[in-house]
């Protein structure tokens, strides 16, 4: 693969810190699995897109945008720090039109568009985001006005009638909300429900803190012991006679003893 005259432009983009040393090697891999797979997909028709052996830097680094190859925060990150005459930055934005220019070609060659909405989608081509599919890109139409809702629907009706697979399912995903992928964004309601929760957590920390940071309270003195008693034969005797008046009769009635028991006065 030493001899391939892709590598050429494909160094050129490495050395001019267009695309990372991963990139570079993520793509020598993917051209020799296309290399590899060459006849099984022309075999059973697939269709994969291949990087021209004539391609320049432009075309390369648009073919590396349309693989994802190239992912597309890091590029417009890298984009949006590049000064606007700077040379790097012409070639980017030049392979950023490009891309999303075949992306429009492909709906005209699908006969989903005219040449006269191509043309007009040309010239709003996006500048600041990669529509690399058509689906993206008759999304992008929709979106700028180049498309209208009921030129749509109409284009909807025709392709389910008379379009082709390849066409129908274009037209079915960008009428579609794209699809997101990672951690979904958090709605304000959760996020006021999270900033909540965690207030109330915050309150009921310090507070648990100030519990156990109290001063032990005094402990309480023991009761007093009872005072030493004293038995009173007279009281006992009445108490007696109360009992022995209510006793039932009988040998199974229950015995009652008696003794009464008085505090000593205090002294």
């Amino acid at each position: 693969m030493s001899t391939d005259p892709r590598l050429k432009p494909l160094g050129e983009l490495r050395q001019l810190d267009l695309i990372t040393s991963d990139e570079y090697d993520d793509t020598l891999a993917e051209l020799q699995i296309i290399e590899i797979q060459r006849a099984h997909n022309a075999a059973e028709d697939i269709d994969v897109p291949e990087l021209a052996m004539n391609a320049d830097q432009i075309k390369t680094l648009a073919w590396l945008l349309s693989a994802e190859l190239v992912p597309e925060e890091r590029f417009f990150r890298m984009l949006r720090k590049l000064p606007a005459d700077e040379p790097r930055r012409q070639l980017a934005s030049a392979a950023l039109r490009q891309v999303n220019r075949q992306a429009v070609d492909a709906l005209y060659q699908q006969n989903l568009i005219n040449a006269w909405q191509r043309d007009a989608a040309h010239d709003s081509l996006p500048a600041d985001h990669l529509a690399a599919t058509p689906v993206t890109a008759l999304r992008h139409m929709l979106k700028q006005g180049t498309l209208s809702p009921l030129q749509y629907k109409e284009l909807q009706a025709r392709t389910r009638a008379n379009g082709s697979q390849l066409a129908r399912l274009i037209v079915d995903a960008a009428g579609k909300p794209p699809t997101q992928y990672g951690r979904p964004r958090p709605r304000p309601s959760t996020i006021m429900a999270a900033a909540l929760l965690l207030a109330i957590l915050t309150m009921l920390t310090y507070a648990g803190r100030a519990w156990f940071k109290r001063e032990p309270a005094v402990p309480v003195a023991p009761l007093a012991q009872p005072a030493e008693t004293i038995e009173r034969t007279d009281l006992q005797q009445r108490a007696a006679s109360m009992v022995e008046g209510a006793r039932q009769p009988g040998a199974d009635a229950p015995q009652f003893e008696v003794q009464v028991i008085q505090d000593k006065p205090p002294q």
